[in-house]
Parts: structure tokens; C-alpha cells; sequence
């Protein structure tokens, strides 16, 4: 890529695609479409696994009255965690850290913030998606 592909003046093909991340972007190279679906099955495991252990968890373990209703804020924490405070922090999910991947805001390659967050990957009010995977040795 040029500098005058990097600053919009050049017509050359190469020249910046309409999001950070966008397939084909020369600024992410690394492919990322396998990393990605790997973190989406663990991710999934993880919240469905939560789920699956709240409807166990009071048939294996004898749960006083009382308390019995806080079994049902596991998956709540686990799903905000994973989703909400976990990429806040270190700008993964447990999926995303373990494959090797970052979100970025699509718009302008920035961290997320927390309304980009709570939004989650799907498009937001410019018709760019809110969040994007990427490599974090691209980043």
C-alpha cells in the first residue's frame, strides 16, 4: 500500500476498503475466518455450558429455599463476563483470547466502548458493523 493509497488520494485498486477489518483490508492481513468460528464454538460452549448447569446444579446439590433463586444469575454473569466486561478489560471474549483475536470498532479501528459493546457485531446506525475480530498481532 502506498501513501496515497493510506490517505484516500490515490485510484489506485488497492485503495482502503469501507471498514477497519473488512475482508480483504491490507492494514488486518492475517486470516482470520477459522480463528474467528473457533472462538465462536468456545464462546458458545461457555454460555450454553452455564445454562445447562443452572437447571443441574439444584438437582445435584441440595440448595436452601432461600437462595435457591440465585442459581438462576450464573448464567447472567457468565453471559456478561464473556460478552460485556471481560472485552472491556482486555478487548476479548474467552474464544477470542484463545484463538488470538481482538475486537475493534469497525468505523475506526478503535477499542470498543461500552455502547459499541452492549450493541454487539451487528451493524450500527452508518450501515458498519459495530464490532470486528482481528488478530491481535495485527493490531
Amino acid at each position: 500500500m502506498s501513501l496515497g493509497d493510506a490517505l484516500g488520494t490515490s485510484k489506485s485498486p488497492n485503495f482502503l476498503p469501507e471498514y477497519h477489518g473488512e475482508e480483504g483490508d491490507t492494514r488486518y492481513p492475517s486470516p482470520r475466518k477459522l480463528r474467528s468460528l473457533g472462538a465462536t464454538l468456545i464462546d458458545f460452549v461457555l454460555q450454553f455450558g452455564s445454562i445447562v448447569a443452572t437447571g443441574l446444579l439444584p438437582l445435584m446439590v441440595e440448595i436452601p429455599r432461600p437462595y435457591s433463586y440465585s442459581v438462576l444469575l450464573i448464567p447472567v454473569v457468565v453471559l456478561g463476563g464473556n460478552r460485556i466486561l471481560l472485552p472491556k478489560c482486555v478487548h476479548a471474549s474467552v474464544g477470542e483470547l484463545i484463538f488470538g483475536l481482538v475486537e475493534i470498532r469497525g468505523s475506526d479501528g478503535a477499542w470498543p466502548g461500552w455502547r459499541d459493546l452492549w450493541r454487539g457485531h451487528g451493524q450500527g446506525r452508518d450501515g458498519l458493523p459495530n464490532l470486528v475480530n482481528v488478530r491481535r498481532s495485527d493490531i
